[in-house]
């Protein structure tokens, strides 16, 4: 839908970055307070990735995410070539990254990149790690909008990526649809800078000395921000019936009541 939304947008005359932006970032949020309760929330493999070297997902389960989100990326893209078809005047390559080699150099969109995707990522690790009892419905906010800050600096440079899974998708299908670009040999900038970017970001956060010490053990992100009310409402019920069945079990007259001083 966002790759969609890129599409549609950047075909009308005075085509607004501000929408493009918009839409990655709610899209994000929707897409993640969807699947959140069910995975954690798992749509980039730079994120996933970022969880494994911070100790927070097994391989195996970063490995099962990153394939899942390949093949999300892939079906995603394949339902945009059959709804704008190959002849669409704008993004004509189903939302793919690249960027104009004469403008910008391999270089600096590694550095764009790798920035967008750290602050990404610390804004997941620091919504995770917030002080209280986990993030409930709104701990996916802050992660959509830095998603979309992200977009609004990246998007003139190469489109925005801060997601290899996202860039691999549309770049495959459009080699598929016979659609020529720069993205066949740019596609490898798109996994390396946001790779990178994120086991940085991971190992910063959690082996450097910054982190609060308030914050550390904490659960992983499905537990952390979309059971988080569950949790709460569990142990104010365990509460309430604790304190129900102590009432309960109370008699007058009982041992509860001897006094030994009496």
């Amino acid at each position: 839908m966002c790759c969609g939304c890129a599409m549609a947008t950047l075909a009308i005359p005075n085509p607004n970055l501000m929408e493009v932006a918009a839409s990655f970032g709610f899209g994000i949020m929707v897409l993640a307070q969807f699947v959140g309760p069910l995975s954690g929330g798992h749509i980039n493999c730079a994120v996933t990735f970022a969880l494994f070297v911070g100790g927070r997902v097994s391989l195996v389960r970063t490995v099962c995410y990153t394939f899942s989100q390949l093949g999300g990326s892939v079906l995603g893209a394949f339902f945009l070539w059959a709804i704008f078809g190959t002849n669409w005047p704008a993004a004509r390559a189903f939302g793919s990254n690249s960027w104009d080699e004469t403008v910008f150099t391999g270089s600096q969109v590694f550095l764009a990149e790798m920035m967008g995707t750290m602050l990404l990522v610390y804004n997941v690790f620091a919504t995770i790690d917030i002080p209280t009892a986990g993030g409930g419905p709104l701990g996916v906010f802050p992660i959509a909008m830095s998603v979309m800050v992200a977009h609004l600096f990246l998007l003139p440079i190469d489109g925005c990526s801060i997601n290899p899974t996202r860039s691999f998708g549309p770049s495959l299908v459009a080699a598929m649809a016979g659609i020529i670009g720069d993205y066949y040999h740019q596609q490898y900038m798109f996994w390396f800078a946001p790779m990178i970017g994120a086991a940085i970001t991971a190992v910063i956060y959690e082996y450097a000395p910054l982190k609060p010490k308030k914050r550390e053990n904490k659960d992983n992100m499905a537990d952390a921000i979309f059971m988080a009310k569950k949790k709460r409402g569990e142990e104010e019920d365990e509460a309430e019936d604790e304190q129900r069945h102590h009432s309960q079990s109370y008699v007058p007259g009982s041992h509860e009541d001897y006094d030994p001083e009496l």
